[in-house]
């Protein structure tokens, strides 16, 4: 069953913020709840990449689907702004108590959504992509100096869900298994 917002309407789930950046620092000050286990020499340790693509992926419950459409996805968008280094951020935005049903196991879908960026970074790595994966759980601090050009900013979202079977003679993308949406800004 897929995630349905307040009024019903099915929701797309994974969401991919992509950012176009010159130059991108963070260093790790402490860590959130479920954060995952970290050398303490990475603590406070700057981190430093040039003419980088910056990812924000948030992860929600039954994204593993997505996963495939997700990497072709990444691998265009750094292909179009000759990305060096990919520097992927996961979050599970629906691991808030105000934006989850009291049914739902936190732990087992943050370590799903771990597993879905993590994913996501190793089959990137496997494409011949520099791609880096920021410590999951943990707060930053950070210095973006965003790229200039026609896209510094883009948000995709990802559906895994297959479309109705009307609609799928219809669909411009018949080889995905769900609907992607792109916008940039």
């Amino acid at each position: 069953m897929l995630p349905y917002d307040d009024v019903g309407e099915q929701r797309c789930t994974m969401r991919i913020v992509s950012s176009v950046c010159h130059l991108f620092a963070y260093e790790v000050t402490a860590a959130g709840p479920c954060a995952v286990a970290l050398d303490p020499a990475a603590v406070r340790a700057r981190k430093l990449f040039v003419d980088c693509l910056v990812l924000q992926v948030a992860v929600e419950p039954g994204d593993a689907a997505a996963l495939p459409a997700a990497v072709e996805v990444v691998k265009t968008i750094a292909a179009h702004d000759d990305a060096g280094y990919i520097v992927v951020e996961g979050v599970a935005p629906w691991a808030r108590s105000d934006r989850r049903g009291a049914h739902e196991d936190v732990l087992t879908g943050l370590a799903d959504a771990l597993d879905i960026v993590s994913e996501l970074t190793e089959r990137l790595a496997e494409r011949g992509e520099l791609v880096h994966l920021m410590p999951f759980g943990w707060n930053t601090v950070r210095f973006t100096e965003f790229a200039g050009g026609s896209r510094p900013r883009r948000v995709t979202r990802l559906n895994p869900a297959p479309l109705p079977a009307d609609r799928s003679r219809h669909s411009r993308a018949p080889r995905m298994a769900g609907s992607c949406r792109s916008l940039s800004y």
